[in-house]
C-alpha cells in the first residue's frame, strides 16, 4: 500500500472554486464595506504620491 496521498487535478478544481466562492459571497454580503475600504486605499495611495507600475 502506498503512504503518499496524490493530489488530482478534481480536488484542485474543487479548492480554487470553493475560494473563488468565498470571495464572491463576501464582497456581494459586504458591499459597502468593500467599496469604502477600496476608496480609501485608493484615495490614500494617491494622497501619497504613489505612481502607477507600468
Amino acid at each position: 500500500m502506498n503512504p503518499t496521498k496524490k493530489i488530482t487535478k478534481r480536488e484542485i478544481i474543487a479548492f480554487i472554486l470553493g475560494i473563488v466562492s468565498i470571495l464572491t459571497l463576501d464582497t456581494s454580503l459586504n458591499w459597502d464595506h468593500a467599496k469604502d475600504a477600496f476608496q480609501s486605499g485608493y484615495e490614500d495611495g494617491y494622497q501619497k504620491g504613489y505612481e502607477s507600475v507600468n
